[in-house]
């Protein structure tokens, strides 16, 4: 199995901060990541109350924001040619469920793990649940789906990445500039094309069939 961040390894930049710009909320969701930054609150907390704040928008809405941010190159490429090694390729984020589904739509993703913020008549309601350790989350995904960890690649940039390196067979620091998670990676990979990702991946695979 394959695992891909979601913020700043498909999308370039953090995707609901970007989109809560246009939707009028960007100051408040800012102040709450400087919360978190400066050890106020924990990251449960934060995702919990930035999620709040997406509480009776609609859905379309917030999706029409996302879908501006730019993201990286070849994305569905990449998912169909791991599909065709026989690889799953999910989603593996602290952002929403819906966010995760929009991606599955648009990319072919076969499954996610994730944040859970409801959606009801086309709106957001709330009914939230965050993941603020996505380490227990693949965990419990690779237990359902009978997937060894020890088999599995996880591609990320971000410090709530490097748990979930530690937990995994193999894992690809993508696009960061932060000195612990390139030292907590298998890999390095500097790009603005996903291919990159599955060229490696691929290489790997011939030299040690260690990926499922």
């Amino acid at each position: 199995m394959v695992s891909f961040d979601v913020d700043k390894t498909l999308f370039r930049q953090p995707a609901l901060t970007q989109a809560t710009r246009g939707l009028g909320i960007g100051k408040k969701w800012d102040a709450i990541d400087e919360m978190y930054e400066r050890k106020r609150i924990t990251l449960r907390q934060a995702l919990l109350q930035q999620y709040q704040l997406l509480v009776g928008m609609k859905l379309a809405d917030v999706l029409a924001e996302v879908s501006k941010v730019p993201m990286m190159r070849n994305i569905r490429e990449t998912v169909d040619k791991l599909l065709g090694l026989g690889l799953s390729v999910i989603l593996c984020t602290d952002n929403p469920d819906f966010l995760c589904q929009y991606l599955v739509e648009q990319f072919g993703f076969r499954g996610f793990v994730s944040s859970k913020v409801a959606v009801k008549n086309g709106s957001i309601i709330d009914d939230i649940e965050p993941l603020p350790d996505k380490r227990l989350g693949i965990r419990k995904y690779c237990a359902w789906m009978s997937i060894p960890l020890s088999k599995t690649v996880h591609v990320g940039d971000g410090l709530n990445d490097v748990p979930v390196f530690r937990v995994v067979g193999y894992s690809i620091a993508l696009n960061t500039n932060l000195v612990k998670v390139k030292r907590a990676a298998s890999h390095q990979i500097e790009t603005d094309d996903l291919l990159d990702v599955y060229n490696h991946i691929q290489s790997e695979m011939s030299r040690t069939k260690s990926v499922n």
